[in-house]
C-alpha cells in the first residue's frame, strides 16, 4: 500500500502568512551564508539537507485528506480542501472508473474540497461513498446549497453510490480488508483499519485521547489498534491545550505516542495539525514527543515506534 498525505491540518485551512514565510526565508539564507563561508564547495542540495525541518520544508494549510494506493484501487479517506490537489493529480495520472471514499465524519474541515474535486465532475467515474452515517448524501447536499455553492451535489456528472456501514463493522474491496471504530469526539467520528495481507494502515484523526480515563480508553480501544504498520492519528494539541479544550475531540502529540506504544504500533505519522499553529510550534510539539519516546525508552520499556509529523506530500510504502 502506497500512503500519500493530501491535507494535515484540522478545523480549517491555513495559508502560510508572510510573516512566516519571510522568517524561514532568513533563517535559510543565514545557514547557507555559514555553510558557503566554512565550504564554499558545499552544494545547494547538501546544504537544504541539513538545514532544521521548518526551515526546509512546510506542513501545508490545506484540510484532511488521505489517499492509499493497493495495485489498482484508490481509496480516499476524507474530502477537506486537500482533495483540490488530490484530484487535479488523479487526472494527471488518467484515473478512470471506481474511486472509494471514506468519510470519518463531516465537519467541515473533512468534506469542504469535495465541490472542487475534478474527478466527480467526470461523468465515467463512479464514487463509492463510506460512511457510518446514514444520512451522508443529504449532509453533502446540504453543503451545495445554491445558498453556499453554484452546483448542486445531485448535479455533479459523476455517479455516485453510497454505502453504509454500522460501527464496527468490517467489508472487503477489492482485496482489501476495512474495518470501522467509533472514536471519542463531538458528533462522533470513525476509524478505518485497511489491511492487505499482512500490511495494515489504520487512520484514527478527530478524536480525544485524553484525562484520568486515558489508560482504560487505551485498554478499549487495543483490538481494533494492535499492531498496525503505520497509524495517522489525530495530534492536534499541546498537552497545556488539551487540558484548556476539554472536549473539544483532539489529543495532544505526546499522548498520541502513549497510545501508540500501548498498542504496538510501528509507524505513527501525528497530523491534523492545530490551524493557530505554525510550522515552528508544530515542530517544537513534535521534538518534545521524540525527547518523550527517548524518555520511555530510557525508563527501560521495551519498544519499536517510529513517529513522523504529516506534512502535505508526504508518502509512505506499507
Amino acid at each position: 500500500m502506497k500512503v500519500r498525505l493530501w491535507g494535515v491540518r484540522g478545523s480549517l485551512p491555513t495559508p502560510m502568512n508572510r510573516s512566516e514565510y519571510h522568517e524561514k526565508l532568513i533563517h535559510a539564507m543565514e545557514y547557507a551564508q555559514q555553510v558557503w563561508q566554512a565550504d564554499a564547495d558545499c552544494g545547494v542540495d547538501e546544504i537544504i539537507n541539513q538545514m532544521h525541518p521548518n526551515h526546509k520544508s512546510v506542513i501545508g494549510g490545506e484540510t484532511t485528506c488521505l489517499e492509499i494506493n493497493h495495485d489498482d484501487t484508490v481509496l480516499v479517506f476524507d474530502l477537506g480542501t486537500g482533495a483540490r490537489n488530490l484530484g487535479a493529480s488523479l487526472m494527471q495520472r488518467q484515473f478512470r472508473g471506481d474511486l472509494h471514499v471514506f468519510l470519518t465524519h463531516t465537519h467541515w474541515d473533512h468534506i469542504q474540497g469535495f465541490p472542487f474535486f475534478i474527478p466527480a465532475y467526470i461523468p465515467d467515474n463512479t464514487i463509492h461513498f463510506y460512511s457510518c452515517l446514514d444520512n451522508l448524501k443529504e449532509r453533502f447536499s446540504r453543503q451545495q446549497h445554491p445558498d453556499h455553492f453554484p452546483r448542486r451535489f445531485d448535479d455533479m456528472p459523476a455517479q455516485t453510490e453510497f454505502h453504509y456501514a454500522q460501527p464496527g463493522d468490517c467489508f472487503t474491496i477489492n482485496g482489501l480488508k476495512v474495518c470501522t471504530c467509533s472514536l471519542i469526539h463531538p458528533g462522533g467520528s470513525i476509524a478505518y483499519r485497511i489491511e492487505a495481507g499482512s500490511k495494515t494502515v489504520i487512520f484514527a484523526t478527530d478524536t480525544e485521547f485524553y484525562g484520568p480515563e486515558l489508560s482504560r480508553q487505551m485498554s478499549d480501544y487495543q483490538d481494533f489498534f494492535a499492531g498496525a504498520d503505520l497509524l495517522l492519528m489525530d495530534a492536534q494539541y499541546s498537552l497545556q491545550e488539551a487540558e484548556e479544550k476539554k472536549g473539544w475531540g483532539h489529543t495532544a502529540m505526546t499522548l498520541a505516542v502513549d497510545c501508540a506504544i500501548y498498542w504496538g504500533i510501528k509507524r505513527l505519522i501525528l497530523t491534523h495539525h492545530e490551524p493557530a499553529h505554525q510550522d515552528k510550534e508544530i515542530w517544537r510539539l513534535f521534538e518534545e514527543a521524540v525527547a518523550y519516546i527517548e524518555a520511555r525508552r530510557v525508563s527501560g520499556m521495551p519498544f519499536a515506534l517510529d513517529i513522523f509529523t504529516a506534512k502535505e506530500g508526504d508518502e509512505y510504502e506499507i
